[in-house]
């Protein structure tokens, strides 16, 4: 049995930045896969859905949500969990978080990792995956509880932008038990048991065992800098 796998594409597939990798996913997915969406993504994932025919997709399906209550239908879960690769989007990631946090959609996620199958979190939504969410809020960057479907870990992509590297590692240094990951734009990233692979872009490893916030910054930090074709141990899957 192929063994599951989490990704994370820090670009939009419309312009084509991570290709290679795209065409990889679908050739490992037989050419199948699935986007799943809220409903105001639902005309930009079928753009999606119609480049990534040049990639190899020869079975694509778009799935959008509109209210909480699809989330925990079971029809929908189960066509979310028989797909080999299931890619998620979203805008507005409270709201999203909200629409599907603790419903059978999640567990269809969880199911797809469990068959062999690939969940790939295109853009903004690379960081909903881990324990903690991030979110820009009046010009700040805030954190809420993600969907946890990657324990130990969080997520923030474009931490290159001003103030996010920062958040990041203020959330780690206050919860230790973290391992934070910053994606680079234009960055992607696989999840594998145990291990974590770069296959393009950078990424950077932030590791608070040891570290303080002080209030104005934070001290003892681990951070490693990674970049395409660089391997690291992670949690557990």
């Amino acid at each position: 049995m192929r063994q599951g796998f989490f990704a994370l594409l820090t670009a939009d597939p419309l312009r084509g930045a991570l290709r290679p990798v795209e065409a990889r996913l679908l050739e490992e997915a037989r050419g199948e896969a699935l986007f799943l969406v809220p409903y105001p993504l639902r005309d930009l994932a079928e753009a999606w859905r119609l480049a990534y025919r040049s990639l190899g997709l020869k079975r694509g399906r778009v799935l959008y949500l509109r209210r909480r209550e699809e989330a925990f239908d079971p029809e929908i879960a189960q066509a979310v969990a028989a797909s080999p690769l299931v890619l998620l989007a979203a805008e507005g990631l409270p709201e999203f978080l909200d629409l599907i946090r603790g419903s059978l959609l999640l567990q269809a996620l969880l199911e797809v990792h469990r068959q062999g199958g690939g969940v790939v979190a295109l853009g903004e939504a690379a960081g909903l995956l881990g324990e903690a969410a991030f979110y820009s809020l009046e010009g700040e960057v805030r954190a809420a509880l993600g969907l946890a479907l990657l324990r130990g870990l969080v997520f923030l992509p474009r931490v290159e932008e001003r103030g996010r590297f920062l958040a990041l590692s203020r959330l780690v240094a206050d919860n230790p038990d973290l391992v934070g990951l910053g994606l680079l734009e234009n960055t992607a990233l696989r999840l594998l048991k145990g291990l974590g692979e770069v296959w393009v872009g950078g990424v950077t490893l932030v590791d608070a065992g040891g570290a303080e916030y002080t209030g104005r910054g934070v001290k003892g930090l681990k951070v490693d800098v990674l970049s395409a074709g660089e391997r690291f141990p992670l949690p557990a899957l």
